[in-house]
């Protein structure tokens, strides 16, 4: 199924990972900033309409094992973080613009 999106899902939401920041490996793990779907609250939910939900920038990160390959191409490494990361914690962006 290469070339299609694939995604995680935290409780009832689905969300995936739209575009890398940054990698770093920290020991054993890859720590991943990236801009994922489905992440925060934009809309709250209303008497009639439910919640909405967009991206935003966030960090997961993951356990690498001798075994795991790299994917080559970057939609195959997001397809990876979106399946191995399914706690994503979005970051406070907000002091950029100062």
């Amino acid at each position: 199924m290469a070339g299609q999106d694939r995604y995680y899902t935290r409780g009832s939401q689905v969300s995936r990972v739209l575009s890398i920041e940054d990698l770093q490996f920290d020991g054993d793990y890859l720590v991943v900033e990236a801009l994922v779907d489905d992440a925060v609250v934009v809309r709250p939910q209303t008497y009639l309409d439910p919640e909405e939900w967009g991206p935003a920038l966030c960090r997961g990160s993951f356990e690498l094992h001798d075994e795991d390959l790299i994917p080559a191409t970057d939609a195959e490494l997001r397809d990876l973080l979106s399946e191995r990361i399914d706690d994503w914690a979005p970051l406070d962006t907000s002091d950029w613009g100062d």
